[in-house]
């Protein structure tokens, strides 16, 4: 008896749903180190079955004979390890253990950095590093940045917005491609602050060049800084 290819498809696909109605900790939730590794697995899955599986599929069942091959292509290349890559980049909160804190008020940082009220509002990243700066797929690398906002107006506590985004760089495009950020709101007084963390990934993550950008947003305004780490096997 012949099967439709709409019934295959949702047969086949149903694995892929099961895996997709998983649910993650809520940003923020602190998790213990099987937590957090059952939450990667699980955000990853999501990416990884769901978008190359699902997307592999639908590319060879639901198109036309003659369109088959360019879906198994697609299907090829999306279910590689630059889906890895990308799942890591959608799911880099569970990937990440960062701390921001303070390192002086608002007083301490005028006199440091000069800052007179006339410049009104300002947010700037003072530096951003990356260690190692070439890592082993599945490694980590530490990450470390300083940063003030100074304002004139009569702040006691502002909203402050710590933004870590993954690029990677497609060497066919010659393009830097977004995989996936995390974000860390803050409230915090005027003055300088440190963040610092470390980001593991997945083991099956695509060797090559990937950059990672620092953002802080705050009263309006936003700074950046970006540093770029090669993942290579040994």
């Amino acid at each position: 008896m012949r099967v439709s290819r709409f019934h295959m498809l949702g047969s086949a696909l149903l694995p892929v749903a099961l895996v997709a109605c998983v649910t993650l900790p809520q940003p923020g939730t602190q998790l213990n180190d099987q937590q957090r590794a059952e939450a990667q697995k699980s955000c990853v899955n999501q990416y990884v079955v769901g978008g190359s599986i699902g997307g592999a599929l639908l590319g060879m069942l639901v198109s036309s004979k003659e369109d088959r091959a360019q879906g198994a292509v697609t299907g090829a290349i999306v279910g590689g390890a630059l889906a890895h890559s990308y799942a890591w980049g959608k799911c880099l909160k569970y990937y990440s253990d960062t701390n921001s804190f303070p390192v002086a008020d608002a007083k301490q940082t005028a006199a440091s950095i000069g800052y007179a009220a006339g410049r009104g509002d300002e947010v700037r990243i003072q530096s951003f590093t990356i260690a190692p700066t070439q890592v082993t797929p599945g490694g980590a690398f530490k990450l470390s940045g300083s940063y003030y906002v100074m304002s004139a107006g009569a702040h006691k506590e502002i909203k402050v917005v710590e933004t870590r985004t993954v690029h990677f760089f497609d060497p066919k495009d010659s393009k830097w491609k977004e995989l996936g950020s995390e974000t860390t709101p803050l409230t915090a007084a005027l003055g300088s602050r440190r963040s610092e963390g470390q980001t593991s990934m997945p083991n099956e993550v695509a060797e090559g060049r990937y950059r990672v950008t620092f953002k802080v947003s705050a009263l309006g305004r936003e700074h950046e800084a970006a540093q770029e780490i090669i993942i290579k096997k040994t």
